[in-house]
């Protein structure tokens, strides 16, 4: 299957976006720090300075941008097991994303979490590189979607190779975009709604580098990385093609008012139990998440047609930048907290100097033998 611009570029916007989300955390008037236990921390480094429209981009993110990740990663599962063979495409996923995640979880998770130790109770308890994988585990910021996708794809080869005709059974061609929001809708409901009745925690650590700051949305992802794959089995230039999406405005509108009613839904309709307020927020989740993905998708579909020198440098390097940034953003926030100038402005920087430094340490590891799996 040949390059496929539009769902590359858009998968480069996607890890931007990242890159954007984590340098807004600092600055939200939701953000908190836990001085006593930074390494869990959701948010590692908090400024005093506050800004409130960054609480908008950092919670729609929060309720579509890692599913429309691990969407596009399965888009090209079935094709690459087709051609390469189960054995072959999962070494290939493990050099390309196992050994990643093994090294840089050893190597640059101390780095980028230095600074919030320094803000922390721990200063002075001890050394900090015993206390940062005291317990065997330890938080590796947003690599914890490596190890997971490896996960999803090796379960993907699994199923192909001890059930072939099954899994070519499982390939999906979508005639229109109401095809599409039959599947997504009910599917999105059924992998996260039901969870409302239960009490979760937010985030598990389970042992080394394993671990899940989104730990209620495993099957969300793994549903939305299967509908992936379905429509990557099938004929998936006419699933995501120009004219199935051609009214991407409309669903970018439904998501974004989507987002406000998971926002203000609890708040609206008082005298709702915990049970219930988890149902409200979970299904509006739902259809802010759907409409928002397929919204990206037909923007991808109407702007990016053409492949642009910038653009492909991004699409190159957005791999290592979604490695690497994280701790960029950290420092530069660490950075920035005694500085005399407005959040909004610290968020610039930070998210620049983050891009900037991220993009052009991966452009220079690529030219090194990092560059098989960078």
């Amino acid at each position: 299957m040949g390059r496929d611009v539009g769902i590359d570029y858009l998968r480069s916007l996607v890890t931007v976006s990242v890159v954007a989300h984590h340098s807004a955390l600092a600055y939200t008037t939701f953000s908190s720090f836990d001085a006593a236990r930074y390494r869990e921390s959701p948010m590692p480094v908090v400024d005093a300075a506050r800004f409130w429209p960054l609480d908008i981009l950092v919670s729609w993110n929060d309720l579509f941008f890692m599913s429309l990740m691990f969407f596009i990663s399965g888009l090209f599962v079935a094709s690459s097991i087709a051609r390469k063979g189960e054995g072959r495409f999962m070494a290939d996923r493990a050099k390309r994303l196992g050994v990643p995640f093994v090294l840089f979880s050893i190597v640059l998770s101390p780095i980028a979490f230095y600074p919030s130790w320094l803000l922390s109770t721990s200063v002075g308890g001890g050394h900090y590189l015993a206390g940062f994988f005291a317990g065997g585990t330890w938080n590796t910021g947003p690599l914890w979607f490596l190890w997971l996708l490896l996960v999803f794809c090796a379960v993907t080869a699994a199923a192909f190779r001890l059930l072939p005709r099954a899994m070519k059974g499982f390939a999906w061609t979508a005639g229109s975009t109401g095809a599409l929001l039959g599947v997504f809708l009910p599917v999105t409901l059924a992998t996260i709604v039901p969870l409302s009745f239960f009490d979760l925690p937010d985030s598990l650590f389970l042992a080394g580098p394993f671990g899940l700051p989104h730990a209620p949305r495993v099957f969300l992802y793994f549903a939305w990385f299967l509908m992936g794959v379905m429509l990557g089995a099938g004929d998936m230039s006419r699933s995501l093609s120009r004219g199935n999406l051609r009214h991407w405005p409309l669903w970018l509108t439904l998501g974004g008012l989507s987002y406000v009613s998971n926002a203000l839904g609890p708040v609206l309709i008082p005298g709702l139990t915990p049970p219930a307020v988890k149902v409200v927020l979970n299904t509006t989740l739902t259809f802010c998440c759907v409409f928002t993905i397929i919204g990206s998708l037909g923007l991808a579909r109407r702007f990016f047609t053409k492949s642009l020198p910038a653009g492909d440098s991004l699409s190159d390097n957005a791999y290592g930048i979604y490695i690497f940034h994280y701790m960029f953003v950290l420092w530069a926030q660490f950075t920035l907290l005694t500085a005399p100038i407005p959040a909004v402005l610290k968020f610039l920087f930070a998210f620049a100097f983050a891009l900037a430094a991220s993009w052009t340490l991966t452009a220079l590891a690529r030219r090194t033998p990092l560059a098989r799996v960078l």
